[in-house]
């Protein structure tokens, strides 16, 4: 099972202009102060970075850096939305913001930001190693 898997993530729509995953808090998904814990958040985030840098051609990240803006808590619905800052030949980086909702037509509270960069190869991956 992959980690996005486990940690019930689900993707809800998927573009080279926009991505969005969502996932519900749940209590094993908390800090010691009971609220979300900082690695769940990026890993949601960092789901919707890999799922739209990765749709057009092969890309590694190569940096990522999140702020968090407010706490988020059990049961409390996440959705990371995805959108290119700038996409070239060998670079691209995209924003991501992970907001709470209470349904998906909501805007949400932004409750931490993502900016990542990767390194884009061509579609397919060379052979000559």
């Amino acid at each position: 099972m992959s980690l996005d898997q486990t940690l019930g993530m689900r993707l809800l729509d998927h573009s080279p202009q926009r991505t969005r995953v969502t996932l519900t808090v749940g209590p094993d998904g908390v800090n010691m102060h009971g609220s979300a814990h900082g690695g769940l958040i990026f890993s949601l985030a960092d789901q919707a970075f890999a799922v739209i840098s990765n749709l057009e051609v092969q890309a590694v990240a190569a940096e990522t850096h999140l702020s968090f803006f407010r706490a988020a808590f059990p049961g409390d619905r996440l959705v990371a939305v995805a959108t290119p800052e700038r996409v070239g030949r060998t670079l691209a980086t995209y924003r991501v913001e992970v907001r709470r909702i209470r349904d998906e037509a909501d805007e949400g509270e932004l409750v931490a930001l993502f900016l990542g960069t990767v390194s884009r190869r061509g579609a397919q991956p060379s052979s000559s190693g």
